[in-house]
């Protein structure tokens, strides 16, 4: 046990670089959003998700997460979620 060797704990104990400071000009909410889809997440949900749609507001950084069990849903959320900003 003495020659033992975790792999895990200097992956752990690793430091990100912080992120940059911000230099956005938008000055109102839904004036710019980041879309970002990811997956498929190995492991589904209960409800047989493994995908997910995520949108950012720019201008005040609130974040929606959509889960999606096919990545082609994305395009109908989007749609969804332009119809609710401009409402």
């Amino acid at each position: 046990m003495k020659n033992f060797v975790c792999e895990v704990c200097p992956k752990a104990k690793q430091h990100r670089l912080p992120f940059p400071i911000k230099n956005s000009t938008t000055a109102y909410s839904f004036e710019l959003i980041d879309v970002d889809t990811w997956g498929p997440y190995n492991t589904k949900t209960h409800s047989g998700h493994r995908y997910f749609l995520t949108i950012v507001d720019d201008y005040i950084r609130v974040t929606w997460i959509h889960l999606m069990v096919t990545k082609d849903e994305g395009a109908t959320l989007l749609k969804a979620f332009v119809i609710m900003a401009k409402a």
